[in-house]
C-alpha cells in the first residue's frame, strides 16, 4: 500500500445549503489550474477559518491537526479533485488536494523517501 503526505486547501462554511452551492459551482470547473484559482478566491471571500487569507490552504497535513472528518475524507480523496461538503464540529468544509507526496522505504531503516507530484 502506498502512503502519501497531502497538502489541503479547505473552505470552511457555516450552512450546508452555501457549502453544497460552492461545492457544486466549483465541481464544473474543468481545468485545474482554474479550478485552484477560484478555489482561493472564494476560501479568501466565504470561508469561516482563519486560513482564508493564504487561499484556505492548510499546508501537509499531519495526523490529529485538523478537523477529524476532514482529516480522514481529504487523505481518501485524489488530487485536483474538490471533496464535501464534510461537516465537523466546526462547520462544513470544501477541500481540495493541491499537492501529494508520494513515500515509500527506500530500505535502510528511518529513511524514507518522497516523491512530489
Amino acid at each position: 500500500m502506498s502512503m502519501r503526505s497531502i497538502r489541503v486547501s479547505h473552505i470552511l462554511l457555516t450552512t450546508l445549503e452555501l457549502a453544497q452551492t460552492i461545492c457544486d459551482m466549483l465541481k464544473e470547473i474543468d481545468d485545474r489550474e482554474l479550478l485552484f484559482k477560484t478555489f482561493g478566491k472564494l476560501a479568501k471571500k466565504y470561508s469561516a477559518c482563519g486560513t482564508r487569507d493564504k487561499g484556505g490552504d492548510l499546508g501537509f497535513l499531519e495526523f490529529n491537526t485538523s478537523a477529524k472528518e476532514l482529516e480522514e475524507a481529504a487523505r481518501e480523496a485524489p488530487l485536483g479533485e474538490v471533496g464535501g461538503p464534510i461537516q465537523s464540529k466546526f462547520g462544513y468544509h470544501l477541500f481540495i488536494i493541491t499537492e501529494e507526496e508520494q513515500m515509500g522505504d527506500t530500505g535502510i531503516d528511518g529513511i524514507v523517501q518522497f516523491t512530489l507530484r
